[in-house]
């Protein structure tokens, strides 16, 4: 080969290829694109509506007292009644017709919100599954929650879509489990809804305004993965590089001496560690499989194995007893509230803490505090 063409083989190798390839997945990728709905980025792509327990026909009923909405911002007073045992009131962002909201390249919601009284909201997400959802029944579509702590002084909240999860209302309510839906079709979201703050007394008046509600990628992940590539390729070409301009050394044999690992010992250790995990974190709210295997280095599927062998219990049932333990004695022993007593076991949601807990216990909490 000439050497007016070894350079410019050259320049192609280690300056245009990867310069293109790096441009061009920018433009695939689009890292900075994002989806607003408040400010509102295309006018009309969803309607609005309000919902509360007034649908139960219960008197009394929880109400949406007066809203606002227009291209920057969304705001709407409510009041919880006490007309229904979990009562809830919001507002329903539908998307228009036919269409859905494509979150599916989408990583983070990013929200501006501030509430006058409330200090735990829960925003969901209505998702259409493929085979199940009838949208002409609202509840067939699959409801993923997030419960959101607000901070005193914040507005600006950063949350990962990783962190909405199926309700286990919505399980019970359409009678399947979690076992019978794979993944989840974040192409096709249909409802966006923000409801009342869970905390908040009966007959109490609470305004919530929302001027930032926009679904953003997750850009530094993509640089980083950039920048590794681009490494992983430089590193290659200096490699061939190299190898191709000096003989090759002769291989030797390495013998590597080890201790043979005693089975029932590593079976003990692991079991160990993970009892020992679940036992400081099992208050964590987003306490998964997937947090153990990252602490422990143990698969989920192994997790799962040995908590089955060992205590003849799911993964979840396991998780449930330490915390209904808890709650027993924070109830026996203390006078917190029961929202309060939930929240501090790990529950998130204190309609859940109640179901959960009645069909351990037979009676309800605060049944089982007056046994005192």
């Amino acid at each position: 080969m000439s050497m007016k063409k070894l350079i410019l083989l050259r320049i192609f190798l280690w300056i245009l290829f990867p310069v293109s390839m790096a441009l061009l997945s920018f433009l695939l990728y689009k890292p900075h694109q994002s989806i607003s709905l408040i400010p509102a980025s295309d006018e009309g792509q969803y309607t609005l509506h309000t919902y509360s327990d007034s649908v139960k026909n219960v008197t009394n009923a929880s109400s949406i007292l007066w809203y606002q909405a227009n291209d920057t911002v969304l705001a709407f007073r409510y009041k919880l009644g006490d007309g229904y045992a979990f009562p809830f009131a919001g507002l329903s962002l539908f998307a228009r017709d036919s269409g859905y909201f494509d979150l599916s390249s989408y990583s983070y919601l990013h929200l501006n919100i501030k509430a006058t009284e409330g200090k735990r909201l829960q925003l969901f997400m209505g998702v259409y599954t493929t085979g199940f959802t009838k949208p002409e029944n609202e509840m067939t579509y699959r409801y993923l929650v997030k419960d959101l702590d607000l901070i005193k002084d914040q507005q600006n909240y950063s949350i990962p879509l990783t962190e909405f999860t199926t309700a286990t209302w919505w399980y019970a309510d359409n009678h399947v489990s979690e076992k019978d839906f794979k993944d989840v079709e974040y192409d096709k979201v249909k409802i966006f809804n923000i409801q009342n703050c869970q905390l908040i007394g009966k007959n109490i008046e609470d305004t919530l305004t929302i001027k930032k509600l926009t679904f953003t990628k997750n850009a530094p992940a993509f640089y980083g993965a950039v920048l590794v590539v681009s490494l992983l390729y430089y590193v290659t070409l200096i490699i061939v590089y190299y190898s191709t301009r000096k003989p090759h050394e002769q291989i030797h044999k390495v013998e590597i001496n080890y201790i043979p690992i005693d089975a029932d010992n590593q079976f003990e250790k692991e079991l160990k560690k993970i009892i020992e995990f679940i036992s400081s974190e099992y208050l964590d709210p987003e306490l998964s499989l997937k947090k153990i295997q990252l602490s422990t280095g143990i698969t989920e599927s192994k997790i799962s194995s040995l908590i089955k062998d060992t205590f003849n219990l799911g993964f979840k049932q396991y998780l449930n007893q330490l915390r209904l333990n808890e709650a027993k004695r924070l109830l026996m022993e203390t006078n917190l509230p029961v929202s309060d007593i939930a929240y501090k076991v790990g529950y998130g949601n204190i309609s859940h803490f109640n179901r959960v807990f009645k069909d351990s216990e037979g009676t309800s909490p605060n049944d089982f505090r007056k046994k005192k």
